[in-house]
């Protein structure tokens, strides 16, 4: 599921990427009104719950506020890393990026979810871009593929974002 806002020539503004186990709009708790959309990119389950029973349970419940305060942090960091792969002017920076910052284990592995065109537009690429650069990596040894697995072919401290 991602949302999504429309610039002035009507394309698609991506604001969040939510993955399975994820939640969206949760910036909806404090507004009377939440200003995009929510598209599914792949059939998806929703779990929708009421705002007032959500507001009703972060104020009774300490442990659920902390929690919940722990998942947000967890998501700033994810969207800040986000801004500061956009901000890199070449492909294989910004795939490099992703799976350091993304990636699990000494190779920084990376299940995809959803299309690579999907992925594309989470990078800031055009999907011919991208197919040419996985291409390119591959071939020179930088990564890996596996159906829908993507890691670095060595080793490589995770710590590491550039």
């Amino acid at each position: 599921m991602r949302l999504v806002r429309h610039g002035r020539q009507g394309e698609e503004v991506v604001l969040h990427d939510a993955r399975p186990g994820e939640f969206l709009a949760e910036a909806s708790l404090d507004s009377s009104r939440y200003h995009c959309d929510a598209v599914a990119s792949q059939p998806s389950v929703v779990l929708r719950a009421a705002k007032a029973d959500f507001q009703r349970l972060l104020a009774d419940d300490l442990d659920f506020a902390r929690s919940w305060m722990a998942l947000l942090a967890a998501q700033l960091r994810t969207a800040r890393a986000r801004v500061e792969r956009l901000s890199l002017r070449s492909a294989d920076e910004r795939i490099r990026h992703l799976l350091l910052s993304e990636g699990r284990g000494s190779r920084c592995e990376l299940e995809i979810t959803g299309s690579l065109k999907d992925l594309a537009r989470r990078l800031g690429l055009t999907h011919e871009s991208l197919y040419r650069t996985l291409a390119r990596m591959q071939k020179d040894g930088v990564i890996a593929r596996e159906e829908s697995r993507l890691r670095l072919a060595k080793d490589e401290d995770p710590g590491r974002m550039t």
